[in-house]
């Protein structure tokens, strides 16, 4: 069996190391994002799943463009069986989508048709939802909306960051990949298609929406806390001071300020929040400061009992 895996992320390392794990019986081959440039020097660096590849021995090739005339060649002279697409981060063309002999495959992370789009998992956390899954799809000329193959789902912890979940469902993804493979050899799997009623989305971000309202109440502030790390993060300000807030936790108490302004109890930093709910500030970090606990930046920075968080 010949499967040729698209890939790059770090959300798709666990199926390429159990599509790797399967050679000599399936020959699998690697496409991934080119090297991309990072940091002050923009020095080259490959993707997570080539530079994988590279300590499995695998082949790898990273065209520019997926879709172009010489990269459809190349992917018709090796004949995959299977296109396996996860965490690419390229929507492939009608044209590149027919070239397996057998299906092209994508796996996703949620239980389709929910949160189609590139940002799934933050919008589950986000949007406080008790469960998620992972699902593997026939791919369609429209993204996130092909035939339903296989799906998995499992519970959402109640205090799982995105990171967190990330890694859960990339672990949960890899068997779901090569159970729906196995299904299609047999000839035990009939797709079914998406209910487009039940379709939510769940696009990306930009930077200013980690901006924390802190008129929201505590549990919803909590939630895109989760679901926003590590990117846009989320943050607020002091006195002009931009504040990223990357831990917290909403008590089960009543307010006892209103939304924004800070109270400091027993050592702990207490924000008030919408619906007279509040928030417990655990980890954060000043601009241009390294992240700190909340006790240490209680010690190494003023905050006053009246103070308060946002702008005004």
């Amino acid at each position: 069996m010949k499967i040729l895996l698209l890939a790059s992320g770090t959300f798709a390392l666990p199926t390429l190391e159990l599509l790797a794990g399967r050679r000599p019986t399936v020959e699998l081959k690697l496409i991934s994002q080119p090297d991309q440039g990072k940091g002050r020097g923009r020095q080259k660096t490959a993707t997570p799943a080539k530079a994988a590849a590279a300590a499995l021995n695998l082949e790898v090739t990273t065209p520019k463009d997926i879709n172009a005339a010489d990269s459809r060649q190349q992917i018709a002279a090796f004949a995959p069986d299977y296109l396996v697409l996860v965490d690419y981060g390229a929507k492939l063309s009608p044209e590149t989508i027919a070239l397996p002999q057998k299906a092209a495959i994508n796996l996703h992370p949620s239980l389709l048709p929910a949160y189609r789009g590139p940002s799934p998992m933050a919008w589950a956390l986000i949007n406080g939802e008790p469960m998620t899954g992972v699902t593997t799809q026939l791919i369609g000329e429209k993204i996130d909306c092909g035939q339903i193959l296989l799906q998995e789902p499992t519970f959402i912890f109640d205090h799982e960051t995105l990171p967190q979940l990330t890694q859960r469902l990339s672990l949960l993804g890899a068997p779901l990949v090569w159970r729906t493979i196995d299904a299609l050899e047999n000839q035990a799997l009939q797709p079914l298609p998406q209910d487009d009623r039940l379709a939510s989305l769940a696009p990306g971000f930009k930077k200013e929406d980690g901006l924390i309202n802190w008129q929201a109440p505590a549990q919803t502030i909590f939630n895109r806390i989760r679901g926003l790390n590590p990117w846009p993060g989320t943050y607020t300000f002091h006195h002009g001071k931009r504040v990223k807030i990357l831990e917290a936790r909403p008590l089960p108490m009543p307010a006892l300020c209103p939304p924004g302004n800070i109270r400091l109890v027993d050592g702990q930093l207490l924000v008030g929040c919408g619906l007279s709910s509040t928030l417990k500030i655990e980890r954060l970090q000043l601009a241009g400061k390294p992240t700190r606990s909340a006790d240490e930046f209680l010690r190494g920075y003023k905050i006053r009992e009246d103070d308060f968080f946002g702008l005004r």
